[in-house]
């Protein structure tokens, strides 16, 4: 005869089916209050699924510690099983069963999860409803709903073989485990992983190479003026024979220009000088940033990982990290997205001096608002966010985490940039809080940085691809 394991709650689907198995061999025997077998159920019929609401609301009010000893506190009914029978029952969608059991079990009611389980050369599967473990600090959880055999308001809890209505005595006990607090050994681990490391850049090799081989081009556009030059300028008009267009200076050379097309040059000299001064001091006020970007998209992103060491299933688990001193965050950004000046939000060099381009009459067009568009699309939140305020802290909504379950975080989420290149670690420390729990959960964490990282060659190879190209 196969034995029966409680030592483990049957998630999944080998221990259901093992489960399930066993349970026929036993028949009735095997009904306990942590274990319910029904040889069939019509789940067309609302009778029938009041049915499951009476077992999920027994299971739940059983006291903790009595929970506690078999699948890990987990309440569990088979449907389709009896003595050496598994016949199963004809699968329905878990809607069509949650919207009747949810109405009696209310919205704060027990937590509880369906598994088919499938039958060898059937269509009938078997339907196993598992039930979260009680917990201390839980009071009774009441129906709330009438029905058949289900009365708004009662007490019900599952006892060896039976699911009834609560004496007063087990109502005293229930309303006692709302009181108590719920004292968990709780063992998490939080870990920093990826390359937390320091950057470098040659400023000089780079920003300050890139503004003055783009100021010397900029610079040579203008004309070498010789007196007709002189002479003509101060007219604005060129001889051409019989007809006289406007004529616009680029570079060393007298261009006549059909003014149908293109533009003059409209700034004085002076004008484009300036433009250009101002220019490079914008670049350099910006490129503070310019290299914290070129470093999130070098570094290997940060991954948080937080593991739950217990048997205790945690819903709506929240992290709240905190590093210490000399360290930022930043979104971590793909390499081939900043590969130009503008894409590291650097400013455009002041437009080369000579004629342009006449926007044609009717053709103009509100590219703005392709843009806007474009910024329309919806972005999926993401779990992880952060706050740079001399240090950095870290939010991670980590949602359900299962016994001995693990949650990382996506890979090109964050990155962390050191910002003190003598640093070798950098300490921290979390809390981790969930629902149904009113603990707050704490612990330390030393991360060992990767020393510094040059990013020189990369800033170089970036800023020399449009060093050349008209702003």
């Amino acid at each position: 005869m196969t034995e029966l394991d409680t030592s483990r709650a049957p998630r999944g689907l080998l221990a259901a089916q093992a489960l399930v198995k066993a349970a026929a061999q036993l028949g009735d025997l095997a009904e306990r209050h942590y274990l319910e077998l029904k040889s069939t159920l019509d789940l067309s019929q609302k009778k029938d699924k009041e049915k499951i609401a009476k077992f999920i609301l027994g299971a739940a009010n059983r006291m903790p510690d009595v929970a506690a000893s078999v699948f890990e506190g987990f309440g569990v009914m088979l449907i389709g099983v009896a003595k050496d029978e598994i016949v199963g029952i004809p699968p329905v969608e878990m809607m069509d069963i949650s919207q009747v059991v949810q109405k009696y079990l209310g919205a704060n009611g027990p937590r509880w999860d369906i598994q088919w389980v499938p039958i060898e050369n059937s269509s009938n599967q078997v339907l196993m409803v598992l039930v979260d473990p009680p917990l201390a600090g839980q009071g009774p959880f009441p129906c709330r709903a009438s029905g058949e055999s289900l009365t708004d308001g009662r007490v019900y809890i599952r006892a060896d073989g039976q699911t009834r209505e609560a004496t007063s005595g087990e109502l005293d006990l229930l309303l006692e485990r709302g009181k108590a607090c719920r004292k968990f050994d709780m063992d998490f681990s939080v870990e920093v992983l990826g390359q937390v490391a320091a950057v470098e850049c040659d400023d000089a090799t780079t920003v300050e190479d890139y503004l003055a081989t783009k100021r010397e081009s900029l610079l040579d556009a203008l004309p070498k003026k010789s007196p007709r030059a002189e002479s003509e300028l101060q007219s604005g008009i060129a001889d051409t024979g019989s007809i006289f267009w406007p004529k616009v200076w680029a570079r060393n050379e007298d261009i006549e220009v059909n003014s149908l097309f293109m533009e003059p040059e409209e700034r004085t000299e002076e004008q484009y000088r300036a433009e250009i001064d101002a220019w490079e001091d914008q670049v350099r006020h910006s490129w503070a940033g310019a290299k914290a970007r070129i470093a999130a998209s070098v570094l290997s992103p940060t991954i948080v990982k937080v593991t739950n060491h217990t048997s205790v299933f945690l819903y709506s688990v929240e992290l709240k990290l905190d590093l210490e001193g000399n360290i930022s965050g930043s979104d971590w950004l793909d390499l081939e997205s900043i590969l130009t000046p503008a894409a590291l939000e650097l400013p455009t060099s002041p437009r080369r001096w000579g004629p342009k381009r006449r926007q044609p009459f009717g053709l103009a067009h509100d590219f703005s608002r392709v843009s806007q568009m474009g910024n329309t699309l919806a972005l999926v939140p993401s779990p992880i966010s952060y706050e740079n305020e001399g240090s950095v802290h870290i939010t991670a909504d980590i949602g359900d985490l299962r016994p001995r379950g693990v949650f990382e975080s996506e890979r090109d989420e964050l990155v962390l940039i050191v910002t003190d290149r003598l640093v070798k670690s950098i300490h921290g420390s979390w809390e981790i809080t969930a629902r149904d729990h009113n603990e707050v959960f704490t612990g330390e964490i030393d991360i060992e940085t990767a020393g510094v990282i040059d990013i020189t060659e990369i800033a170089r190879l970036i800023l020399g691809q449009d060093i050349d190209i008209d702003g």
